[in-house]
């Protein structure tokens, strides 16, 4: 399943699934609650059900975002930065003119 979601949404699976997960939970529930005609149609139990159940989703997905939008593939954690930014940023001074 990792190599599934890695190769959809790239080395970064992690922050992605998860911010599009709140994402869809997010609006699912904010679309129950502005229209419950929406979910008019289920029993009164599925809906507090569906709608408890949008609003657990998108709690947790957004922790796991909160805590994986940073993933150990940035540079700088786990992996090494290039040797061009290596240079840019600890090589030679730039100086700036401002004139």
């Amino acid at each position: 399943m990792k190599t599934m979601l890695s190769k959809i949404f790239g080395p970064n699976w992690r922050s992605s699934s998860s911010g599009i997960a709140t994402v869809v939970a997010v609006t699912t529930a904010i679309a129950i609650h502005s229209d419950p005609t929406l979910v008019a149609f289920l029993p009164d139990i599925a809906e507090v059900y569906i709608t408890g159940i949008a609003k657990l989703v998108a709690v947790v997905s957004g922790i796991i975002f909160a805590l994986t939008v940073k993933d150990a593939a940035v540079t700088g954690e786990t992996v090494a930065q290039t040797n061009e930014v290596k240079d840019i940023t600890h090589g030679e001074n730039i100086w700036i003119n401002y004139n």
